[in-house]
Formats: structure tokens, C-alpha cells, sequence
């Protein structure tokens, strides 16, 4: 019997594992930054610091991570298994976002890898954030908006994710954005995280990290174009502006997904990884230089990924598996971590970029036991914080309704720094 049982378990684990892509695949592009009336290539942001408009495309999916989720609704090949099922509950989105518009040879610089190294990359002068005990003010109020209660200030919160984007999806001004990360840093955290260099994010968030005393974990997107012009551009921009801030600067991030998304290949990101790094190095920045990509991609590339990276990354995300209620999600998320940590036979630093859960969803729909709700999404992330708040970027500042709903209807939703208190 007990042969059985640990059979059971291994057959429950391998079809998660293989319809695992399917609900990631529905969500792939809906965090695109795109105007809804236009599909004009990609522009660098403007000079301005007060820009209202946002000319390029950006940025995250929300789905990361190595976590098992919906019901796949065609097979997927799989080094392990393929396990095709029968039946699929997901019900896709006649609201996702407009298409990535199309993209020729002639839009961007071709990218030329670096040369071959023949020592390995060195050590970045970095120590990871502190890790602090978690206690939570539990609170009694009202369920108002959106949660009853507060999460208490403590320590154990290293970053937020913000993106620059008003209500409408245009680029937020100067002083707003000063507004927004005043009041991340009174809720506790001690860094932000930025996706990419639109909306003037590196100067508008930076000048308002500096006067805050916070860091700042920078990105370089990688779209449907993959690495080229675009990436180029981002890496000049940050290298500029970065002149005399390097010490703010916590991480740099290369890419959001996009081997996952087939953007580029994990050799490709490898070799845009030491790229990225050869570039920043000589601006002086001496920081860690890493990529982040679901927790699956890791581990199926680590062989490649773990010698080009100086700490490893992946999007942790519990509400996309259907067997983490909110009340788990933060002992999933530290187990997550570990095994990221593993891939690289624990010689890297293991980080948490992007994670959180939805308030909401416009369908009235669950993902098994994970549920979209106010209550739920205050129990995730407080359970988060607590078991792995200091490796974990939280998904993310505000509401997004400029998004398409998704899937789940709840692409729209993850906004929680109303949960902390400060």
C-alpha cells in the first residue's frame, strides 16, 4: 500500500507538472504595455520627466514559476512525461490584449553575443537583504477595502514591484510616482523593482528611491522582438542614468520570462546575461546581474543559466496551482525557493521576483483551492511575508485596470500595498 501511495502522489505530480503551461500560456502576453489603438513599434521613453505618454511595450506576466496549475488543453511535450487530459476548465479571454505588433529585420540591432569567457564571472560584492522575523498586526475591522486588518511593518519585506502606469495605462508624472514609492517605503519595504526604462521609470523612480533612502531592483524587458535594438537602448539608458546612483542599484534583471516565452533561447538569455553584465561593469556598477523565468524553465536550462547568472531568480507565484490555497502560500513559496536554490547545487543566491495574489476576479471564478478575494489575497501575502518575505519582490503596488482580465478574470487585481500598514 504504501508503494501505492507514494505512486499516487508521483502520477498526481507529473500530470500538474505536465498541464502546468497551459494556464501560462493563456496569460503569456496580457501584461504587454501597449496603447489599445495602435501597434506601432516600440519607442524609447521620452526625456521629459513629467512624460504622459508611454511608447513602448511592457511588460510582466503575472503566471510564473514551476508551480502546477490549470487543466492543459492540448498535450505538452516534456523531458519527463506528457500526460494529455480529457477536459479543460480554462476558459479563454475574448478581452486579452491586442497582438505584439509585427516586427522585421530591419526594427532592430542585431545582437552579437560576447565572446566566450575563459574564466567564469566574478562574484558580485552583494549580500543578500536581511532576513527578519515576521509578526502581523491581525486587526478587526470591517472588510473594506479590500481586507479587514493590516499588515504590520517589520522588516521582513524586501521589495514591491511598481510599474509607472495610471489607471488608464499612460505614463504616471513625476510627482505621482513620488507619491507611490513615499508610501512603499512607509509600508516597509526597502526596495522597488522596475520592469523596464518607459515612462521615465529609471529617473522618475530612482530620484524618488534616493530621496527615500530605498534600492532599486532594475529591468531590462525582452519582447516578442527579442534581443536587439530595444534591449540595447534599455541597457544605454540605465547605463547612463545609473552614472553616480550605482549604490542604490540592488540588482539588475535581464529579461521577465522571455525564454519561457520564447522570446529568446536560454543560450541566447545566457550569453545577453554576460552581455548585460560586461555593459554595466563598465559603467561601474558591481552589483549582481541575473534573468527570471517560472521556476520549470530554470530547472529545465539550469545547466546553461546558473554559470552566466551571479543569483538566481524565478516569478513564484502559489494562486496558479490549484492545490495551494491562500493559507499555504507562503510555506510553497520558501519550499519554491529551495528548490531554485538547488538548480545551481545552492552556490547562488535564490531570490523571489515577483509574487502575490489577486483580490478579485471579474468572472467570479477559483483556481481549486487558490481564491481570488480580499480576505484570501491579505492571508496569501501576509503567510508569504512570513515565511519568505526577505528573497520575495510582492505583485504589486496597485491595481491594474488598463489589463485585460484574463483567463481568470483577475489579471486586474493584484494590487496590495493597501495591506500593509504605514
Amino acid at each position: 500500500m504504501q508503494h501505492l501511495a507514494r505512486l499516487a502522489v508521483l502520477a498526481s505530480a507529473l500530470v500538474a507538472s505536465a498541464t502546468a503551461r497551459s494556464i501560462h500560456a493563456h496569460h503569456r502576453n496580457l501584461h504587454d504595455k501597449k496603447s489599445p489603438t495602435t501597434t506601432e513599434a516600440w519607442a524609447p521613453a521620452e526625456s521629459a520627466a513629467n512624460g504622459t505618454e508611454c511608447g513602448c511595450y511592457t511588460y510582466t506576466t503575472t503566471i510564473a514559476v514551476g508551480e502546477w496549475r490549470l487543466v492543459e488543453t492540448t498535450p505538452e511535450t516534456s523531458s519527463v512525461v506528457v500526460v494529455p487530459t480529457t477536459s479543460s476548465v480554462v476558459v479563454p479571454t475574448t478581452t486579452s490584449a491586442p497582438p505584439p505588433p509585427p516586427t522585421s529585420s530591419s526594427s532592430a540591432k542585431a545582437y552579437t553575443p560576447p565572446a566566450p569567457s575563459s574564466s567564469a564571472a566574478p562574484a558580485p560584492s552583494y549580500s543578500a537583504p536581511p532576513q527578519h522575523q515576521a509578526s502581523y498586526n491581525q486587526g478587526s475591522g470591517q472588510n473594506s477595502s479590500p481586507s479587514s486588518g493590516s499588515i504590520e511593518s517589520n522588516g521582513n519585506q524586501w521589495a514591491m514591484t511598481y510599474t509607472p502606469y495610471d489607471s488608464n495605462g499612460g505614463c504616471k508624472s513625476a510627482s505621482d510616482v513620488s507619491s507611490d514609492i513615499s508610501s512603499i517605503h512607509a509600508k516597509g519595504f526597502n526596495a522597488v523593482r522596475i520592469y523596464a526604462t518607459d515612462c521615465n521609470g529609471p529617473q522618475n523612480v530612482g530620484a524618488a528611491c534616493a530621496a527615500n533612502g530605498m534600492k532599486m531592483i532594475v529591468g531590462i524587458y525582452i519582447d516578442n522582438a527579442g534581443i536587439g535594438g530595444k534591449t540595447d537602448e534599455q541597457i544605454d539608458t540605465l547605463c547612463s542614468w545609473g552614472q553616480g546612483k550605482w549604490d542604490m542599484v540592488e540588482m539588475v534583471v535581464a529579461g521577465n520570462e522571455a525564454i519561457f516565452n520564447n522570446y529568446c533561447s536560454a543560450q541566447e538569455m545566457a550569453d545577453f546575461v554576460q552581455h548585460v553584465r560586461s555593459k554595466f561593469r563598465a559603467a561601474g556598477y558591481n552589483g549582481p546581474v541575473t534573468t527570471t523565468e517560472p521556476l520549470g524553465t530554470i530547472q529545465n536550462n539550469k545547466a546553461t543559466i546558473c554559470p552566466a547568472v551571479d543569483v538566481i531568480a524565478a516569478n513564484i507565484h502559489p494562486f496558479f496551482n490549484t492545490d495551494i490555497s491562500a493559507a499555504n502560500a507562503g510555506t510553497f513559496v520558501a519550499s519554491q525557493l529551495g528548490d531554485l536554490s538547488d538548480c545551481c547545487n545552492g552556490e547562488k543566491e535564490a531570490y523571489n521576483l515577483e509574487t502575490g495574489w489577486p483580490s478579485h476576479s471579474s468572472m467570479g471564478l477559483t483556481n481549486g483551492l487558490a481564491v481570488p478575494g480580499a480576505d484570501d489575497q491579505k492571508t496569501a501575502i501576509e503567510q508569504i511575508m512570513k515565511h519568505a518575505g526577505g528573497k520575495s519582490a510582492v505583485f504589486s503596488y496597485q491595481n491594474d485596470p488598463w489589463k485585460a482580465a484574463g483567463a481568470l478574470g483577475v489579471e486586474q487585481y493584484w494590487g496590495c500595498s493597501n495591506l500593509f500598514s504605514g
